[in-house]
């Protein structure tokens, strides 16, 4: 297996793989009490609360239309998930939401039930980013990194994201960081990205938590610190970060080896459950290393119950 390093390679965009929360602007009407209760009896199973949740949309609640965009988009439940009735959704909040302006933009930029818009998505995440939308200045701003939909321009599209990240938004502070990291639009500066990850990561952003791991654990422009990695990379995992299993891997097993307490197999046990993870999540060139590695491990773990 090939470690994967805290290079671009690692540094997975934040902005555009996401839809965005209920999390109006200035300005912009809050979700009301009833749609987040509505919300959560029908995640609890009570089908009438979706009806009544439709209902108030259909009255023009734009805090019940975006919660229904949300609720059937990819970052609900699964059983639930109707992106192109999502973006729908979003698209009747757009005009009194910020929020819904950006997921409206992200659903033109995937071409969610239609062709794809990048155009369109630039113009609408310029709307909200004019209203005061953090997290659609950065998506603006990468859409000018990449030339999609805008005239390439890097220095335009980092400082938008620099604008975001100046405001707390925790997307955009790991998109500089990867700037930082990468030398895109800006001189390659460990220190820079290492700054922007640790504001990130503070705020829970699993991909800085992700790659600010990896930079502890190779002590790149750091002091090394394995457990200070292993810490980030387990709220990396739990934020949705599979492939930090590997990582968590292999240095839970040579810890629990340096240690070898016979018969507490707790640490030996935790190794085990990332490294089946570790397998699942493989390429295939890397399948073979990482299936002989669980069996070591299993192996060890058979043996120490023998001499107990």
């Amino acid at each position: 297996m090939v470690m994967c390093v805290a290079s671009p390679a690692c540094a997975v965009g934040s902005i555009d793989d996401a839809p965005s929360k209920a999390s109006p602007a200035a300005g912009d009407t809050p979700v009301g009490t009833d749609v987040v209760q509505l919300a959560q009896r029908w995640l609890s199973g009570q089908s009438d609360a979706r009806s009544a949740l439709e209902a108030l949309a259909a009255q023009g609640r734009s805090d019940a239309q975006e919660m229904l965009g949300e609720l059937l988009g990819p970052l609900g439940p699964p059983a639930l998930r109707d992106e192109v009735a999502a973006c729908g959704w979003h698209a009747k909040a757009a005009a009194s939401r910020a929020d819904s302006l950006h997921n409206a933009a992200l659903c033109y930029e995937k071409g969610v039930g239609a062709t794809r818009d990048l155009a369109k998505a630039a113009a609408l995440y310029r709307q909200a980013a004019d209203r005061g939308y953090a997290r659609s200045m950065c998506a603006l701003g990468n859409l000018y990194i990449a030339g999609k939909g805008v005239p390439k321009d890097e220095a335009k599209g980092v400082a938008l994201c620099r604008q975001a990240a100046d405001l707390g938004e925790a997307n955009a502070q790991t998109d500089l960081g990867n700037f930082y990291l990468e030398g895109l639009g800006v001189p390659r500066d460990i220190v820079q990205a290492r700054h922007w990850y640790e504001l990130a990561a503070a705020q829970g952003q699993p991909n800085a938590q992700f790659v600010l791991g990896q930079i502890y654990w190779n002590g790149d422009g750091v002091a090394r610190s394995q457990p200070k990695a292993a810490s980030l990379l387990k709220e990396a995992y739990k934020g949705g970060r599979r492939d930090a299993a590997p990582l968590l891997a292999k240095w839970l097993f040579a810890d629990w080896m340096s240690a070898h307490k016979r018969g507490d197999f707790t640490v030996l046990d935790e190794a085990i459950g990332y490294q089946k993870v570790a397998v699942s999540v493989a390429s295939e060139s890397d399948q073979n290393d990482e299936q002989t590695l669980l069996k070591l491990m299993l192996g060890v773990r058979a043996g120490g119950e023998k001499e107990k």
